[in-house]
């Protein structure tokens, strides 16, 4: 179980991104997430000169802004010198780093990272974890973090992290699910038993959210819906696609945590159900995902 300080969650259940990487992606031709897009680009604006994604996984949000700020120049900011960059070293300068566009973004993971590099080429892309940033103070004007946050050991360190790297004026977006609300319905909760609970566990409730940024110095903090994702998959059809579609092991972390026996069972619920429909169950996804913004003073 998580810890109920509100920051540390459980290391129980810890996503194998390594083992997913080169399918992790099919999940956006699944669903275009254009909400989280649009959130994203609006909150980067047009003056947020460097960026930072935190879990910036295989690139696709880094490769989302890189596309609408081309023809932009971007530059990289290197990390501290007592942390390893897993790309290549930069001779450019602090001072004409400063004066071109900076995209960076780190990720835990190799695999990830090696996909990330070619959809965003032009990011600076950094081996790291999200509660120990590898840059100095006051390198960025953004931070960014999308359906990530609950893979992070310690939010509360994270938070404190993302305060100390941004500017004066700079703001963290979080991006997530709130499953506390009860508002949702989603097919993997309703098959796979255990993801409900695992996901109460190491989702925080967006008010504790905007606490917990108050505690971590953020000036202002701010929550609204940034996406209502709506969709029906055939069971029928999602069955038949496997390891192709939605009920792959890796179309969503609620899905990659669950042991082999506890998969399996709900593979076998799906089975039953749509057999009682006479072959004409649809798995519904109907549910929100929330943005979290913090605002330090100017």
């Amino acid at each position: 179980m998580a810890s109920w300080d509100g920051a540390v969650v459980s290391e129980a259940r810890i996503t194998d991104y390594d083992s997913i990487a080169d399918r992790f992606d099919a999940r956006y031709d699944l669903c275009d997430y254009a909400g989280v897009r649009e959130t994203v680009l609006n909150f980067l604006g047009d003056a947020a000169v460097a960026v930072l994604e935190v879990g910036c996984g295989t690139g696709h949000w880094l490769g989302a802004i890189q596309a609408r700020r081309t023809p932009s120049p971007y530059n990289t900011v290197s990390p501290s010198p007592d942390h390893t960059d897993d790309t290549r070293s930069s001779s450019r300068s602090a001072k004409a780093s400063a004066e071109r566009r900076v995209l960076a973004g780190i990720d835990p993971s190799a695999p990830m990272l090696a996909r990330a590099r070619g959809a965003a080429p032009a990011a600076r892309l950094v081996r790291a974890r999200a509660e120990d940033l590898p840059w100095r103070d006051g390198s960025f004007d953004r931070v960014f973090c999308v359906n990530a946050l609950h893979h992070f050991t310690d939010r509360n360190r994270f938070f404190a992290e993302a305060r100390r790297v941004l500017k004066p004026g700079g703001g963290l977006l979080t991006i997530a699910k709130d499953p506390h609300g009860e508002r949702d319905a989603w097919w993997v909760y309703d098959y796979f038993e255990e993801t409900r609970d695992i996901d109460l566990a190491r989702y925080a409730r967006v008010k504790t959210l905007r606490g917990e940024l108050a505690r971590a110095g953020f000036a202002w903090a701010e929550a609204f819906e940034a996406d209502h994702i709506e969709a029906v998959h055939p069971a029928g059809a999602a069955l038949a696609d496997g390891a192709d579609g939605p009920l792959a092991r890796s179309f969503t972390s609620q899905l990659t945590v669950l042991s082999d026996e506890e998969f399996a069972r709900g593979i076998a619920r799906i089975r039953e159900a749509n057999a009682a429909a006479g072959g004409e169950l649809q798995l519904v996804a109907d549910f929100r995902l929330y943005a979290t913004v913090g605002w330090l003073q100017p």
